[in-house]
């Protein structure tokens, strides 16, 4: 059994955008097949570029705020309260283009 506390873990910068900050719960290699496990803000104008995860599923949880995902070339808006899911192989971006900070929890599963 391992407990953590939200405000005990040190905010590090994300690798797809230097600007947005996460905080990790649970590593790589922790758990089988768990790539991560986290939180992330997103503030007003932040975005990452598009990029794919051959072999990751990747599922956002948005607990407060809205953003736009970029999925495969098409936009999808995102609030407060929805999941959304990207598949192995799945082109996707996400820009916050509100004026509220976006704050979601995440994780990834390898398929490999």
């Amino acid at each position: 059994m391992r407990l953590t506390h939200t405000h005990s873990l040190q905010e590090i910068l994300t690798n797809h955008n230097s600007n947005v900050k996460k905080k990790v719960f649970i590593e790589k290699g922790e758990i089988p097949q768990l790539m991560n496990f986290g939180s992330a803000t997103f503030k007003p104008g932040d975005k990452v570029e598009a990029h794919i995860h051959k072999t990751m599923y990747e599922v956002f949880y948005i607990q407060s705020g809205k953003i736009d995902f970029i999925v495969n070339g098409n936009k999808i808006t995102v609030t407060s309260g929805d999941c959304i899911i990207i598949e192995p192989g799945e082109s996707h971006a996400q820009e916050n283009n509100y004026s509220e900070d976006v704050i979601w929890i995440y994780f990834g599963i390898a398929t490999d």
